[in-house]
């Protein structure tokens, strides 16, 4: 798989369901394809719910030629052809998650400290503190041996920092989920259309 430069992770406590997939499609519309990544998260939802929304975002990431990823559960990425899956600190070894999806990006979650095994990380938080973690700043992005991925306070501005910084692309809740207009985000990380 071709790594995105952005990744959409979802948060439906966000909005509505038919808000927050308008707001997810209008990103994937934008990009050029295969530069965006949309990641199902819901930790939430049941394994029923979870699998139904998957199968609605894997529908929309592949009408405009994105990826998609799930985060942790490797049963619904399998169920749901998922091109990616994301591991937390406390998910399966990488070994586990090859060996149950060979073909799969795998992502791993990193706060610093020593560097964990898989495909790409995911660093967080950079910008703004998250559950009770300092933000690391962008100077935490350099000198890793595998692409990093920035998350945490990502706006257009503070992505186009991330990526000078070294970073491979950057990870979103926000700065698509919200009301902002993802067009800025996606000139920053140069993915337009």
């Amino acid at each position: 798989m071709t790594p995105p430069r952005l990744i959409v992770i979802t948060d439906w406590s966000r909005g509505t369901e038919t808000t927050l997939l308008e707001r997810v499609e209008r990103a994937l519309a934008l990009a050029r394809p295969t530069t965006v990544l949309v990641q199902l998260r819901e930790h939430q939802l049941s394994g029923r719910d979870r699998l139904a929304l998957g199968r609605r975002l894997v529908g929309l990431a592949r009408r405009h030629g994105q990826r998609f990823g799930v985060n942790d559960r490797l049963d619904l990425a399998r169920m749901l052809g998922a091109d990616s899956v994301h591991l937390g600190e406390a998910s399966v070894s990488l070994a586990d998650a090859r060996r149950l999806m060979p073909d799969a990006w795998i992502t791993r979650a990193w706060h610093g400290g020593p560097e964990p095994e898989a495909d790409a990380l995911v660093l967080s938080p950079i910008f703004e503190p998250r559950h009770g973690r300092p933000a690391l700043g962008v100077g935490a992005l350099g000198g890793a041996k595998l692409p990093v991925y920035a998350l945490g306070g990502v706006t257009a501005e503070r992505a186009a920092r991330a990526r000078s910084a070294g970073a491979a692309g950057v990870a979103v809740v926000g700065a698509v989920l919200g009301d902002d207009d993802p067009t800025a985000l996606c000139d920053a990380l140069g993915i337009l259309r």
